[in-house]
């Protein structure tokens, strides 16, 4: 290693990982304080001792020839193999990570040539077993899928969808500084070798991140799976654990294992998790699948229609609205979705698309089954200005123009409410509506014209009142091609066509919020309620009564919960709530479910 500095010190010369000097008062006058000088040579020793086992491998030329690993046939081979790549990966690693560790905090990073040339030797052959690491994992992951006939997963596009970055998990560094402590604080403590607390931390975090959400037991499983199936290295691991948490409860994985595990599941996207939740919820359970880590995964979606409390599993892992939506497929979906966001009033990132607004009862407007593709604030609904008219004119000329409110947005092609609204909506005497039904459908009016404003001109201001507004040509109309806007974002960011598309516009007097009202007087209409609340109560309702929402949060139903104490109610409680028989390890103890969910 490189030589300490020779110059004496009266305070100690470790450095944090922000480079500033720990400064505590040295003792005999050393370098460092008694803790650092301690943990400077349990670095030392440990290195020294991952280096020696270095030393004594031995390579097996078998594993080392990249023509005979893509010829082998036999799996136990491969995975014998696999143990020794990845043995001499990791010493190499922890060598490297010491070395490295015990320059930048000691010796202010002042290695010299030699100890510079012996590191890139490490670095290199770390390179190389990684190599030879990969195509051991990846012929075993070929072998793994042909005897499942599941070579079909080799076929996946990987950069099909976009992950995006919404989902609101943080992209965090190695963790804590876990080895310098203050020694007041510690002077008790047993003290350490640096690097190995700084390797135990970071494992730490990436088992709590890996658990996350354990109240959704099935999904996650499902989830993780998804993550897995797809990574050669990860794949191979998987066939030695007999399910998702044989794998996470074992305290023996290596970091490098531990954070490609974060990383697989960090990275899948929103498509990735409708899938996994997919896996779970289906009826059908035939059709081509691989089995990982004791669970199916399927080629193919089933296409079955989602309870509504099945938007909540993907919530719970994906936090952003305008990711979610690139998940709907169908103008149902994205309804059933946003329903369940605003009745849970879960908080999601609202980046690009919005599901909540500031106007009075636009919460129940969009409960109701109406998608707005925004509803903006209230401009100028009349204005009267003076314009010169140029040279050719005899005098000023005097413009009045009013403007009207609209609404684009969509509704379900599949209830019978959303076309009783829309006909309320051509009933109402200040409101205007343009529709149509599917993207093959005709464009219907409930006026000749439909428009959002015109103007009307006079040379003074007083005359202006006896130009009839009938008769102005001025007139800024909305054409067949305004109801695009009206389509809701979807699956991949793609409009969704297949709804009921209307434009609503609205020529009485107020502002948005006064038009907002006037929807939502129509819906209570529809649904034969007299306000928003009652309205609220009776969409809310349906759910709660279908099991689909876990309380009531309207006033009028009080809805009890108790925990479930005997075998049968858990075992109806999972049925009812995944449509399978539960698993056998939930049969042999149910109070495990029970508690997994309390702690929520």
């Amino acid at each position: 290693m490189s030589k300490s500095p020779k110059k004496k010190r009266d305070t100690c010369a470790a450095l944090y990982s922000a480079g500033i000097q720990c400064s505590m008062p040295t003792v005999d006058g050393p370098l460092w304080c008694p803790r650092h000088n301690e943990e400077r040579l349990k670095l030392y020793a440990n290195y020294k001792a991952h280096h020696a086992l270095l030393d004594t491998l031995v390579d097996n030329p078998a594993c080392s020839d990249v023509t005979t690993i893509l010829g082998c046939t036999a799996l136990p081979l491969l995975k014998e193999w696999n143990d020794c790549l990845r043995l001499k990966y990791n010493l190499l690693t922890r060598c490297i990570e010491a070395r490295v560790y015990f320059s930048e905090r000691f010796f202010g990073n002042d290695m010299d040539f030699g100890h510079k040339a012996f590191w890139e030797s490490l670095v290199k052959k770390r390179a190389e077993a990684e190599r030879f690491l990969y195509y051991v994992e990846t012929r075993a992951y070929q072998l793994i899928l042909q005897a499942q006939n599941a070579l079909w997963v080799l076929d996946r596009d990987p950069d099909a969808h976009d992950s995006g970055d919404c989902s609101g998990y943080e992209d965090e560094s190695l963790g804590r500084d876990a080895s310098f402590h203050s020694i007041e604080s510690d002077r008790d403590a047993a003290i350490d070798d640096p690097l190995e607390a700084v390797l135990r931390e970071k494992s730490k975090e990436f088992l709590e991140k890996i658990r996350y959400h354990d109240e959704r037991l099935e999904v996650i499983y499902a989830y993780v799976r998804r993550g897995i199936f797809t990574e050669p290295a990860l794949m191979f691991l998987s066939q030695s654990y007999d399910s998702v948490m044989a794998l996470l409860n074992d305290d023996n994985l290596d970091l490098v294992t531990l954070e490609k595990i974060w990383n697989a599941v960090k990275t899948l996207c929103v498509h990735d998790i409708r899938d996994a939740v997919d896996d779970v919820l289906r009826v059908n359970r035939e059709g081509d699948y691989v089995m990982v880590l004791g669970g199916k995964v399927f080629k193919e979606t089933s296409g079955e229609e989602w309870p509504l409390h099945a938007w909540g599993h993907m919530m719970a892992i994906y936090h952003c609205y305008s990711c979610l939506r690139t998940a709907c497929k169908t103008m149902d979906e994205v309804i059933a979705m946003t329903r369940f966001a605003l009745f849970s009033e879960t908080a999601l990132s609202q980046s690009c698309i919005k599901y909540e607004y500031g106007f009075d009862g636009a919460k129940e407007l969009i409960l109701a089954g109406f998608i707005p593709s925004d509803i903006p604030l209230s401009s100028p609904r009349h204005s009267i200005i003076c314009t010169d008219s140029g040279s050719q004119s005899f005098g000023p000329m005097w413009e009045e123009t009013k403007r009207n409110l609209s609404l684009y947005g969509s509704l379900s092609l599949n209830d019978a409410k959303a076309q009783a609204f829309v006909n309320g909506c051509i009933r109402h005497p200040d409101l205007m509506v343009m529709l149509r039904k599917g993207a093959d459908g005709r464009v219907i009016r409930s006026r000749p014209v439909v428009w959002t404003s015109r103007k009307r001109h006079a040379r003074s201001r007083s005359a202006l009142a006896s130009v009839p507004w009938e008769k102005t040509r001025d007139v800024v109309r909305c054409e067949d091609d305004d109801l695009e806007e009206a389509q809701p974002s979807g699956w991949n960011h793609e409009k969704i066509a297949d709804c009921l598309m209307v434009v609503l516009v609205d020529s009485g007097e107020g502002n948005m919020g006064d038009f907002v009202r006037k929807l939502l007087e129509i819906w209570c209409q529809v649904y034969h309620v007299k306000d928003k609340k009652e309205l609220y109560c009776a969409l809310e309702t349906t759910f709660v009564e279908a099991g689909e929402l876990e309380q009531c949060t309207c006033g009028r139903h009080e809805i009890t919960f108790t925990p479930s104490i005997t075998q049968g109610d858990v075992m109806n409680a999972y049925e009812s709530l995944w449509g399978t028989p539960p698993p056998p390890w939930l049969v042999e103890n149910p109070n495990r479910f029970r508690l997994a969910t309390d702690s929520f």
